[in-house]
Parts: structure tokens; C-alpha cells; sequence
């Protein structure tokens, strides 16, 4: 550390550091428009001008370039600066729509008034929709613009010489209006240095450069994944958030925690009128830090307020009538009394949701007590037990000590995923800031391309269900798996062999539809690769990504059987044979999640009571008998475990609407109903409770240190390998089934079945590989059967070779769930049939 003096104020600072940010850290007020924190500066805006004692060849040099030295002096303040500080700005104002940013009359301007200064203004401060959260109009008030006398007053605007570009407003989630622009390129720097994307780019030259997306065209027809990266440090209007986005100027802001995946990034809403308007990243996580993906910035409107449980419903006859939720509440649990007196506690089963909180999971565990059934899980429990009995086996516990933090450090990664830029983007994206830090050697072993594929040594493309083969072949340096590029599997060999020591790490991420066979198989084969690679090290470098984002917390809450109780599959079982005769579903649609949809569709037709927790009308929700309407997640307090075992704090962003309530309580009620009147019906003392039970860290522990304490890590682990799994058996004719959860699909509108599940439409299609289309006659854009003999899908199909020759891809949430229908209930890795396309007419 170095001592500097700035604005007369001695402080303490790192020798090298961008004088900008030690400006900032420090309370000093500068303007600096083209400057992104941690990033190389672009020195373009040259508003960041400060006086730095003695520089040569001026004292006058930008804050952005200009790096700590020890006795360094600066003034941030003077007459000096300023005025050069307005000269500079006058020059970005030059041809910029807001005369109000210059005008000392702007705060007395109402929005219908009109223009006294500029008669031909169409464009104000008072109707934009950034007004008074706008990074220029904060400068411009910083620097005082509207006390500075241009030397062109009087003369003509280059604004109005040229019309404006036209917006572009064409997709759901990200406007841009170029008029807008200051041409300080952050967006274009926080997408290629902060995403890797590279979708926005400078086009033009002279005055006319601008902004542009892809090739020029409109957004969604660029390579840009809507994280929103770009408006978060867009000082403008010129890059927004759709939704909401003349309500952005939140009023409050709450840290809270994203449920789309098992990363867990922390989050903040912003809150006008007692509900979420706006989200931007919150820098407590330390993996996601400052970036989020699509899923985290818009799964918040996912589905309106409309398409939300407001209401409780019980059914009478065929319909589902809304009911006050004490009427509700009585009928969900005399109807499970009665099944109860009639058939035993063992004919009701629960059914429990990895999108839940650990206290909602603690207390639906609870329920299955006071109830006395065994017959606990969630859609996805057995691939989830599948995995953690192959990591037990392999290092003497499913809580290995990894974190993905950690995974940042690895100069070696092998990554076994359908995609992990879909399921889990931010480990992608991690992946690919250690690529151009550490030049890190990616292997990927996949049946489908991701965006990762460009950043990766090597993309071993295997059918679906050789996963486990082919990384045991890394690991025992095998042959490589049938249809595999030899040139491909050389070089990960290669890789594979070179990484060997301290610095090498495994990542394995299932599927939800792979069923336990196929997953557990995976698990091993991983643990095999990590104990290859890192020997007695090996639980310390083996990441397990969960299918969903609290998968590890409510397995840790006691949601899967007991002793003699059954999994889903054989919950669906018993109730196709009518032993099991009521289910209680919190917060999952195993009509969306779980294989085998006849047979789930059929299990709850048969059902005498099905009494469903959730804050949708889902697709299951409607063979309810009595429906509780629950708070969304982001309208709920609690915590969740993330892949990394961190305890993550969710914060309530939204006030209960019409007669919601919160899960915990309606858990806690129901429970009660049903006997155990000792349930805990708040946040804290489930969370007490909780803690108490399972040895968890305390409410107060975790919001101490938030995102930073991990529950029941393992303090050592083994390192035993395991016997190689068997290859899996491919389909002698047809096609192999690929399927896995999509970007672009929130789960929320796909368990409705909404039309706008996926409102970029960007997932709707099938994949088949060229050779495959041209022997089935298919062509891109037609649309296809796709049938295993006893259902059928009809999907449209693109032709991709990013799926290998034998393999159709298709999204798992397509039409809620609808593939499904073609998976055995065991899931897919227990299938034994292949799949066949029949062309219809083109799309």
C-alpha cells in the first residue's frame, strides 16, 4: 500500500491500481462515462479528467489510465478541471436528443409542457424512461452542464442535420434506441470482455457510427443471449430493460437469490408499490459476482400477475371453483383424513420441489410425519440419489468439500453436460473467463453443441448415453467411444493426460428426463475421471451441478422416502395399481419434470385426493381436489443451497396479492390439520427448527456472512475408484434421444403450458443431423413426427450438426413437457426403443 493525496485528504491505496476506482472507493464525485470497473480502460469519453500534481505533459490527465503512485496528488475539484470536464461533455451533448440536460429551467418542466428552449425537441429528460436514473444526466448535473456557455450556441444541432436510427423493439426482453447513444462503447466491451458473446459491435465510421447488434440486424437475430450485461452499465437510455421499464426507478431494493438453476446468483430487485419491477446482479455470491443470466434478469415475469394463483380453488364436479383459503384448507386436508381413515397413512404419498425453499421442503417433511407416510420425494429424487450413491461410493460422501470457486483456479476442466451454457451459464461463462486469463484446456463430452464447444481443447460429441463411457476412457486412457472423432478423442486424451495434478477438475451435470440408470452411470464414470486426474485429492475437485436450484437443500430437509418408502416412479406405480390413493404436490408439475407422462397422467387421474401448494394453475393443478394458492418464490422469504452447499438468503420483493399466502404457513396449517400442531408457521422458527434438525448453519450465521457459509461440508472425503459402468446399448435403427433443460424456457410458463414459454421462440424446434434429415426427407422448418411407437410428438425441426448422426435433440420444456409422453417412466436412459421422424408438409 501507497499513500496519496487526494483533494487534500491523505489516503491509503494499492501501488498500480486505476486512479478511477481508488477516486471512487473514496468518495470523491467524478464523471466517468466509458469506464467499467475491473475492465482494461477505453479512455473514450475523457470526462474522468483530474489534476494530478506535477504529471507532465499537463497536470490534466484521465482518472481511467492513470495508475497509483506513492506521494501522487489529485484534485478531482478544481475551476480548471471542471471547465475542461464541461468542455468535454459539451462534445458528447453535441449530438444528443436532451436539451434538458443543459437547461437550468429542467426542474421546473412538468412532462406535457412544452419546450421553450428548443422548438424543435421531441425527446426529453421528463419522458424518458431512464429520467433520474440516468448515469449522463447525473454527470451532466455533477460537472453543473447547464453553466457552461457553448461557443456554438446559436448555431444548428448536428442532431437534427441526420434522422434518427429507429429503435429496435422487436423481442420481449432488451430495447435498444440508438438515438439514444453516446458511443462509449461499454455495452460492446461488456459483452466481449465481461460475456464472450460478442454480439454488439461498432458499425459505420465518422459521425455515423453506432451501435449495432450482430450484423446490423435486429437483436434477436444476433448472437446475443439477453443477459443484460449491456444495461447494467449502459449510462443511457440506449440499452433497456423491456419489461417494466418505465417503472425501473425502483423505490426500495432487496438482496435476494435466483432459483433458475443450482449456481445460486444472488440478485437484488428493485421494488416500486410492494412488488418487483426491475433486477440486477448483486455482487454476494462470489461465482456469479456481477453477472446473471436471462433466467435470473426476467424470470420474474415469466408469467403475469394474471396467470398467478391469487386464489385458492377446490373442485366441485369437473371444475375448479376459487374458494376462501380456509374452505381451501379444510377440504385439501379432509380429504387426505379421509384417506387416511380409509386406506392407511401408506396410501398417501408427497411430493415435494428442488424450486423450493429448505424451509417450505422442511416443513412439507414435516407434513409427511404428521401424516405417517414414507412415501416422500420430487420428479427428479432418483437421478438425484443415483448421483449422490456413485459419489458416496467413490469418496465416502455426497459432500465433497468443491467449490466452484475453486473451479476458477483449474488449469485443467473436463466437462460432462448436455449443455451447460443452457442448464448452469454462469459455470460456462466462469469457463470461459479461465480460457482467456489462464489459457485453461476445456474437454467437453456432450451429444450436443454449445456455445462452450469454441472455448474448449477438445468436444468429444458422443451418442446419448456413451457419457459414461467415454469418460471412463479418458480415465483409463481407452479406445474412444463408437462414432467418436478419433482426431477428437486424441486430443482429450491428450488433454486429459497433460492435466494430471493439483490444477484439474471434473464438472458433471445430468439431466432431470436421464432417469437414475443413465445418471448414476455418468456419476461414476466422473468420479473415476476426477480420481484419475487428482488421486486422493479428488472430492475437492469433483462439481456436481444439480438438476434444479435447491435439489441439495431439500434432500438435506428430509424430502425422499423413508424406510420402506417409495420414489416417484414407484409412487406413480402404486397409484396406477391404486394402492396409493392421495399426493400432496408442493410447488413441482411432474406433468412438466418427470419421464413417463401417461403414466403420471394417469396416476393422478385415479387419485382420490390430490391437493397441490403452488402460486400456479400448472398443468397438474388441474386434476387437483383442493388447490392452496402460494406466494411466487420471489414473493418468499427464506434460503436456499446452492451446488457449491453455500446457504443462500432469499429476501420476500413482493407483498401477498388477493388472498396468496406464504408456503410456509399454508405447510404449517396443513400440518396442523393433519395433527403436528407444534410446526413452526414463520420464516425463523422453521429456519430454528431446521437448523436444529439437520445441523444446518443458524438464520443469524447466514445473514452475517451472506452467500458465504456452506452447510454440512464433508472435512474429508476418500478416493476410491469404482468398477467401469457398462456401455450403454445405442439403438440399432432409428434415433437416440437427447433432451435437456433449455435457456430460454422458463419453467414457471411451461408448467401453465403457455404459448409464451419461450418468447423468443428460439427453442420450438427439434434438432437432426443433416444425414439423418436427408434419409427421413426432412428438410429445416418442416415439421415432423417424432414417435417411439406408442406416442407421438409433432414438432418442427432444424438440420444442426451439433448433434452427432443418430441423435435427435429436442427441449425438454417444449410444450410443457410434452416430450415426456416418449420417455419410459424410469427415464431415458432406461429406454430401449429408438425413435423415428415422419416428415409432414413443410412448416
Amino acid at each position: 500500500m501507497v499513500q496519496i493525496t487526494l483533494n487534500g485528504q491523505v489516503v491509503e491505496a494499492q501501488a498500480g491500481r486505476r486512479l478511477v476506482e481508488v477516486i471512487k472507493e473514496n468518495g470523491a464525485t467524478i464523471t466517468n462515462l466509458c469506464y467499467i470497473d475491473g475492465l482494461e480502460p477505453y479512455a473514450g469519453c475523457r470526462t474522468c479528467i483530474v489534476e494530478i500534481v506535477g504529471a507532465r505533459p499537463t497536470p490534466l490527465q484521465l482518472a481511467c489510465v492513470s495508475q497509483v503512485a506513492d506521494g501522487m496528488v489529485i484534485n478531482t475539484d478544481t475551476a480548471e478541471v471542471k471547465r475542461t470536464r464541461q468542455s468535454v461533455m459539451s462534445m458528447i451533448l453535441a449530438n444528443h436528443p436532451d436539451r434538458c440536460l443543459t437547461c437550468h429551467r429542467r426542474v421546473h418542466c412538468m412532462p406535457g409542457d412544452i419546450c421553450l428552449r428548443d422548438d424543435v425537441v421531441t425527446h426529453r429528460c421528463l419522458t424518458c424512461s431512464k429520467n433520474y436514473r440516468c448515469e449522463l444526466q447525473t454527470s451532466c448535473e455533477i460537472v453543473d452542464q447547464g453553466d457552461f456557455e457553448e461557443p456554438w450556441v446559436g448555431e444548428p444541432r448536428s442532431y437534427y442535420e441526420t434522422p434518427p436510427p429507429e429503435p429496435d423493439r422487436g423481442n420481449p426482453y432488451l430495447e435498444f434506441d440508438p438515438q439514444m447513444c453516446i458511443l462509449c462503447t461499454r455495452c460492446v466491451r461488456a459483452c466481449d470482455d465481461l460475456r464472450h458473446t460478442g454480439a454488439i459491435t461498432l458499425s459505420g465510421k465518422g459521425h455515423r457510427t453506432m451501435i449495432a447488434f450482430g450484423t446490423g440486424g435486429a437483436i434477436h437475430e444476433s448472437d446475443c443471449n439477453f443477459c443484460g450485461a449491456c444495461i447494467d452499465v449502459c449510462p443511457t437510455a440506449t440499452l433497456m430493460e423491456k419489461p417494466n421499464k418505465w417503472l425501473g426507478r425502483a423505490d426500495d431494493w432487496t438482496n435476494s437469490v435466483c432459483n433458475a438453476c443450482a449456481v445460486g446468483c444472488t440478485i437484488s430487485y428493485g421494488v416500486t408499490d410492494d412488488r418487483p419491477v426491475i433486477v440486477r446482479p448483486d455482487r454476494l455470491n462470489p461465482f456469479s459476482r456481477d453477472q446473471i443470466c436471462v433466467r435470473g434478469r426476467f424470470g420474474y415475469v415469466a408469467v403475469t400477475e394474471r396467470e398467478r394463483l391469487t386464489r385458492s380453488l377446490v373442485r366441485a364436479g369437473t371444475r375448479l371453483l376459487p374458494a376462501p383459503f380456509e374452505q381451501a384448507l379444510g377440504t385439501a386436508a379432509d380429504a387426505l383424513t379421509a384417506v387416511k381413515s380409509a386406506h392407511g397413512a401408506g396410501a398417501i404419498a408427497v411430493l415435494g420441489s428442488p424450486l423450493a425453499t429448505n424451509e417450505e421442503a422442511y416443513l412439507l417433511a414435516r407434513l409427511a410425519r404428521a401424516i405417517g407416510t414414507p412415501h416422500v420425494d420430487f420428479s427428479h429424487g432418483t437421478v438425484h440419489r443415483a448421483v449422490t450413491a456413485a459419489m458416496r461410493a467413490a469418496f465416502g460422501t455426497d459432500r465433497v468439500p468443491a467449490s466452484l470457486t475453486d473451479l476458477e483456479q483449474a488449469q485443467t476442466v473436463v466437462v460432462a453436460a448436455l449443455d451447460v451454457e443452457d442448464s448452469h451459464q454462469l459455470v460456462s461463462l466462469r469457463l470461459k473467463d479461465s480460457v482467456i486469463k489462464r489459457k485453461v484446456q476445456i474437454v467437453l463430452v456432450s451429444p450436443k453443441w454449445s456455445a462452450l464447444d469454441r472455448w474448449a481443447a477438445a468436444v468429444v460429441r458422443v451418442a446419448p448415453g456413451q457419457e459414461a463411457y467415454a469418460l471412463q476412457g479418458l480415465a483409463d486412457g481407452g479406445v474412444a467411444p463408437a462414432g467418436v472423432d478419433a482426431a477428437a478423442w486424441a486430443r482429450a486424451l491428450d488433454v486429459v493426460t497433460r492435466g494430471k495434478g493439483a490444477s484439474a477438475a471434473v464438472v458433471y451435470a445430468p439431466n432431470g428426463a436421464d432417469g437414475p440408470a443413465r445418471a448414476g452411470a455418468g456419476a461414476t464414470a466422473a468420479a473415476n475421471l476426477a480420481i484419475a486426474l487428482r488421486g486422493g485429492e479428488a472430492g475437492s475437485a469433483f462439481h456436481y451441478l444439480p438438476t434444479d436450484a435447491n435439489v441439495l437443500g431439500i434432500a438435506d430437509m428430509g424430502i425422499a422416502p423413508g424406510t420402506g418408502g417409495k420414489s416417484f416412479p414407484e409412487i406413480v406405480e402404486a397409484a396406477q395399481r391404486g394402492e396409493v390413493k392421495a399426493l400432496v404436490v408442493h410447488a413441482d408439475n411432474p406433468l412438466l419434470n418427470a419421464p413417463g407422462r401417461a403414466a403420471v397422467e394417469a396416476a393422478l387421474k385415479g387419485l382420490d385426493a390430490l391437493v397441490v401448494i403452488d402460486s400456479l394453475r400448472s398443468t397438474t393443478a388441474e386434476y387437483a381436489t383442493a388447490v392452496l394458492a402460494a406466494a411466487p418464490f420471489f414473493g418468499t422469504d427464506g434460503t436456499i443451497t446452492n451446488a457449491d452447499r453455500r446457504v443462500m438468503r432469499q429476501h420476500s420483493a413482493q407483498r401477498a396479492r388477493g388472498q396468496e399466502s406464504d408456503a410456509v404457513e399454508i405447510l404449517a396449517a396443513l400440518a396442523a390439520r393433519m395433527g403436528d400442531h407444534e410446526a413452526p408457521a414463520g420464516i425463523a422458527e422453521a429456519h430454528e427448527a431446521l437448523a436444529a434438525a439437520t445441523g444446518y448453519p443458524t438464520l443469524a450465521q447466514v445473514d452475517a456472512a451472506p452467500a458465504q457459509v456452506r452447510a454440512l461440508v464433508a472435512a474429508s472425503t476418500t478416493a476410491q475408484a469404482q468398477p467401469a459402468p457398462a456401455a450403454a446399448a445405442l439403438p440399432a435403427e432409428g434415433l437416440a434421444l437427447a433432451t435437456g433443460r433449455p435457456l430460454y424456457t422458463f419453467w414457471d410458463s411451461a408448467s401453465i403450458r403457455s404459448d409464451e414459454a419461450d418468447k423468443l421462440h428460439r427453442e420450438e424446434s427439434a434438432w437432426l443431423n443433416p444425414r439423418d434429415a436427408e434419409a427421413a426427407g426432412v428438410r429445416t422448418g418442416d415439421v415432423v413426427d417424432i414417435t417411439d411407437g406408442a406416442a407421438t410428438l409433432r414438432i418442427a425441426v432444424k438440420l444442426d450438426d451439433g448433434v452427432a448422426k443418430g441423435t435427435i435433440y429436442v427441449p425438454h420444456y417444449y410444450d410443457g413437457g410434452a416430450l415426456m409422453a416418449l420417455l419410459p417412466l424410469s427415464g431415458v436412459g432406461a429406454s430401449t426403443g429408438a425413435l423415428r421422424v415422419r416428415a409432414l408438409q413443410p412448416a
